[in-house]
C-alpha cells in the first residue's frame, strides 16, 4: 500500500506528465485542490507540487502554492507538522527570489523552530533552520555570519543517523573552509568526512557518490562522480538535481585540462530542467563557462555565455557582481574586437548603474516626500486634538464654575433666609410673645378694677384672644425655627411637626426607617424639615384631606421621602406652571441637596410625593471653601 507522500508524488507526476511547468494548464488542477477538506494526502500534494515548480526555477508559483497549502494546514492545526516543511521551503523562496528578502526569509525560519518545539520533534531537526539561515547568510555575502550557522546546523546532525542529511551538511562545510582558505578546518571536516563515509553504503549514498574523493584522489572522484551521473541520465524523472556532482566533475575535467568534457558538463547544469532558473549553481555554471571558453580562445563563445552571466547576475539584483574585462585583452584577435567586448560590458554596468541611481534617488525622494508629509499630518491632527481637548476642559471648568456658583448663590439665599427666619422667631419669641404676655397681666389687673367689665362678657372674649395670639406666636415662632433640631435631631422634629399636624385637625402618621444611621449636620437637618414642614402646611391648608402619611427610609444610597395625603388632589401641570412660592421653595431646597423630586397627583386621588436625596450629600457638609 502506498504512503502518503508516495500517492502525493504520484498525483503531482500525473499532472506534470500533462503540464509540464505551465501554471495555466495546472490551475484547475491546483483550484480543484482548494475545494477539497484538508488532510495529510491534500497537504502533502500541495508541498509536492510546489517543490515541482520550484526545482523548475518558476520561484512565484512556488511560493503562490508553499502559501495556499501552509494555509490549509494552519486551518487544521496552528503548529501542524506539516508546517515545517512549508516554512523551510518559503524561507529559500524568499532568500533565491530575484529580490533577497532577508527579513520574510528569517521570519519563516523562526516559525520553522516553533513548530519543531511544539511537536516535541527530536533536536537534530534544528539542523534544517540553522542551515537556512546559512544560506541567506551566503545570499547576502556575509560569509562570516553564514559559516556560523552552518557549523550550527553540523551540530545538530553530529550523532544524527541520518547519513542524507548529515553528508549533505558536512559537504558543505568542506566547500565553504577550502574556499574562505581556512587549512585547518577543512583538514579536521575531512577527516571527519571520511570516516563517515567509510562507515556508510555506496548503494544508499548515490548522491554523495564521488564528493568525497573531490578533496582526496582526483581520479577516483572523476569516476565515481561519472558513474553517479549515468545513474541520473538513465533516470526517467530524477527527483533532485544533480547539478553539484555535474560542477564538481566539470572542474576535474578544467583541472586536468579537458576543457570539451568541462564545458558538456556547464551546459548539462544550463539546460538541467529541475534545475532551471536555480540561482547559484545556474550563475556559477554560465561564469565557468566564460572562463572555460577564453581558456579555448574562443572569445565570441566567452562573450555569449558572459552576456548571459551578466543579464542574470542582473536579475538576481547582486551589487557585489564585478568581472574582470581586462581578461579579454590578450585573448581576443583584434583591438576591435576588444572594444567592443569592453564597451558593451561597460555599457551594460553603466546602464544598470544608471537605473539603480535612478531607482534610489526615486525612492529616497518618495520616502523623504512621504515622512515630511506623514510628519506634519500628524502634527496637524495631534494640534487639532490638542485643541478639541482644551475646548473640552475649558467647558467643562466653565459649567464647574457655573454649577459652583449656582450652588453658593443658593446656598448664600438659603442661609440668608434661615438667618431672616431666626431673626424674626426672636423677634416674635422675645419681643411680640413677651408684650401680649405683659398685655394679658395688665388685663388681668384691670379686671379686678372693674367688676362691670364682666357684666359686659367682654373679658372671657378678649382673655381667649390673647391666648390664642400668644399660642399663634410661639407656632410661628417654632415653625421658623424648630428648638428641637437642636435638641433631638431630624427625628424629634418630625415628631414634634407630626403634633401639629393633628393638632390643627389632621390625622397624621409617622414612619422613619434605619434613622438612627443617617448623621446629618444642622444645616442639613433643617433643610430637609423645610421641605417637609411646607409639603405639610400646604396639605392641612389645600388639600381637605383626612389622613396625611410621612415616611423617612435611609439606605445605602441616600434618603428617600413620601408624603401622601388623600385630599382631593390636583392637576400638575397647571401647577408646575403656576410655580407658587411653596412650591418653588420645595423644588429650590431638593435642587440644593441634589436631590430629585416627583409629583404623583390628579384632582379627586389625593397627592403622593416622592423624594430622593443622595447620600453623599448627606454625609457630608457643603461651604463655600469645598466647592
Amino acid at each position: 500500500e502506498a504512503t502518503t507522500p508516495e500517492i502525493s508524488a504520484i498525483i503531482v507526476n500525473k499532472i506534470t506528465d500533462k503540464c509540464g511547468a505551465d501554471m495555466d494548464c495546472i490551475r484547475p488542477f491546483y483550484d480543484a485542490l482548494e475545494e477539497i477538506k484538508a488532510d495529510e494526502r491534500i497537504l502533502n500534494t500541495y508541498y509536492t507540487l510546489g517543490n515541482n515548480f520550484f526545482r523548475k526555477g518558476s520561484i512565484l508559483n512556488a511560493k503562490e502554492i508553499y502559501l495556499r497549502g501552509m494555509r490549509k494546514a494552519k486551518d487544521l492545526n496552528p503548529y501542524h507538522k506539516s508546517l515545517l516543511n512549508y516554512y523551510s521551503s518559503l524561507s529559500n523562496v524568499y532568500h533565491m527570489s530575484n529580490i533577497v528578502n532577508a527579513d520574510s526569509a528569517f521570519f519563516y525560519i523562526g516559525e520553522s523552530e516553533k513548530i519543531i518545539k511544539v511537536q516535541g520533534m527530536e533536536e537534530e531537526n534544528y539542523w534544517k533552520p540553522n542551515y537556512n539561515r546559512y544560506l541567506v547568510y551566503i545570499a547576502a555575502k556575509n560569509f562570516k555570519k553564514a559559516d556560523e550557522y552552518l557549523i550550527k546546523s553540523y551540530g545538530f546532525l553530529k550523532n544524527s543517523a541520518n547519513r542524507m542529511n548529515k553528508g549533505f551538511v558536512m559537504h558543505t562545510l568542506l566547500q565553504a573552509t577550502k574556499s574562505r582558505g581556512n587549512k585547518n578546518e577543512f583538514n579536521k571536516y575531512l577527516d571527519e568526512f571520511i570516516r563517515f563515509k567509510k562507515a556508510g553504503n555506496k548503494e544508499l549514498d548515490i548522491n554523495h557518490l564521488g564528493m568525497l574523493e573531490v578533496f582526496t584522489d582526483k581520479e577516483e572522484a572523476k569516476k565515481l562522480l561519472e558513474e553517479s551521473l549515468k545513474r541520473v541520465e538513465n533516470v526517467t524523472k530524477p527527483t533532485d538535481s544533480p547539478d553539484a556532482r555535474r560542477i564538481e566533475l566539470a572542474e576535474i575535467y578544467t583541472e586536468e585540462g579537458e576543457i570539451d568534457k568541462a564545458i558538456e558538463q556547464y551546459i548539462k547544469v544550463t539546460k538541467d530542467p529541475i534545475l532551471k532558473g536555480h540561482g547559484l549553481a545556474l550563475r556559477n555554471a554560465h561564469y565557468a563557462l566564460y572562463e572555460a571558453y577564453k581558456k579555448k580562445n574562443q572569445p565570441k563563445d566567452a562573450y555569449d555565455w558572459i552576456e548571459k552571466y551578466i543579464a542574470l547576475e542582473d536579475s538576481m539584483s547582486n551589487e557585489n557582481f564585478k568581472i574582470q574585462v581586462a581578461d579579454y585583452e590578450v585573448k581576443y584577435q583584434t583591438k576591435e574586437k576588444e572594444n567592443q567586448l569592453i564597451k558593451q560590458e561597460l555599457e551594460l554596468k553603466s546602464a544598470s548603474l544608471r537605473t539603480r541611481t535612478l531607482w534610489a534617488v526615486i525612492s529616497g525622494l518618495c520616502f523623504i516626500f512621504f515622512t515630511i508629509g506623514f510628519l506634519y499630518f500628524r502634527n496637524v491632527r495631534f494640534k487639532t486634538q490638542m485643541m478639541l481637548k482644551d475646548n473640552e476642559i475649558r467647558d467643562q471648568k466653565i459649567k464647574e464654575l457655573e454649577h459652583t456658583n449656582k450652588l453658593l448663590s443658593l446656598n448664600s439665599v438659603i442661609e440668608g433666609q434661615e438667618a431672616e427666619r431666626l431673626r424674626i422667631a426672636q423677634d416674635l419669641h422675645d419681643g411680640l410673645g413677651g408684650l401680649l404676655t405683659t398685655v394679658k397681666a395688665h388685663f388681668q389687673s384691670i379686671q379686678k378694677e372693674i367688676q362691670q367689665l364682666e357684666n359686659l362678657n367682654i373679658y372671657n372674649k378678649t382673655n381667649k384672644l390673647i391666648d390664642e395670639a400668644c399660642i399663634e406666636v410661639r407656632r410661628i415662632a417654632h415653625d421658623m425655627v424648630p428648638y428641637s433640631i437642636k435638641i433631638s435631631g431630624l427625628k424629634g422634629a418630625l415628631e414634634d411637626l407630626k403634633e401639629s399636624v393633628i393638632a390643627r385637625g389632621l390625622p397624621c402618621e409617622l414612619e422613619i426607617f434605619n434613622g438612627d444611621d443617617l448623621k446629618l449636620n444642622e444645616q442639613h437637618s433643617n433643610m430637609l424639615y423645610r421641605i417637609i414642614q411646607e409639603i405639610t402646611t400646604n396639605a392641612v391648608k389645600h388639600a381637605n384631606a383626612t389622613k396625611l402619611f410621612i415616611q423617612l427610609m435611609c439606605h445605602k444610597e441616600g434618603l428617600n421621602i413620601l408624603i401622601e395625603d388623600n385630599g382631593k388632589g390636583f392637576d400638575i401641570n397647571h401647577l408646575l406652571k403656576g410655580g407658587g412660592m411653596g412650591l418653588k421653595s420645595i423644588d429650590s431646597r431638593v435642587s440644593y441637596l441634589s436631590g430629585k423630586i416627583n409629583y404623583d397627583s390628579s384632582p379627586g386621588h389625593g397627592t403622593t410625593i416622592n423624594i430622593e436625596i443622595p447620600l453623599n450629600i448627606l454625609t457630608d457638609t457643603i461651604t463655600p471653601n469645598q466647592n
